[in-house]
């Protein structure tokens, strides 16, 4: 499975994809619709996937509104408190130019079977799963991008960013 939709583990990814602006207030069209990006993920042999920008621990009972990214997986990693570095990430991960690569009718089939709202154009975002905050950053500890869970749960990484190679810092919130 493609698609995160995380209860315990805290992981920080990178998407180039669309955020879902459709909320929701149950689990189960957040399921259906991470089954289906999961279907065509293996489909289209394509890393796909649903992050669910937060956790899943209260489901099926307990479902908030939590903002939702879908696209390519190209990085995710994992970390906590005590270890946090998750991993580097580089510029062919950051490559905007890999969405070309996700075929319209993915998109026009999500809207259409799954009534969802997505933003007119793909990004690259750093994206947290869990109960989590992500950074970005040189190995001495300085960082060029951040977010958390507590927040929207994604950011997009600045364009004058993707040239590097940054280290991944993972942790709970």
């Amino acid at each position: 499975m493609s698609s995160r939709l995380n209860e315990m583990e805290n992981e920080g990814l990178v998407v180039i994809g669309r955020v879902v602006q459709t909320e929701y207030d149950t689990s189960e069209p957040i399921e259906a619709l991470a089954e289906a990006v999961d279907d065509w993920a293996a489909k289209l042999s394509l890393p796909l996937g649903l992050v669910y920008c937060g956790t899943t621990i209260n489901w099926p009972d307990d479902v908030r509104y939590t903002p939702l990214l879908i696209g390519l997986v190209t990085f995710s990693g994992y970390g906590d408190d005590d270890e946090p570095v998750a991993g580097h990430v580089g510029p062919g991960a950051m490559d905007l130019g890999r969405a070309k690569a996700i075929p319209e009718a993915f998109w026009q089939s999500l809207r259409e079977q799954h009534g969802v709202t997505l933003s007119d154009h793909d990004e690259v975002y750093l994206a947290a799963a869990g109960w989590t905050w992500v950074s970005m950053g040189s190995a001495e500890g300085e960082r060029v991008c951040s977010v958390s869970t507590e927040d929207d749960g994604y950011r997009v990484i600045a364009e004058a960013l993707r040239t590097g190679t940054w280290e991944v810092r993972v942790g709970y919130c």
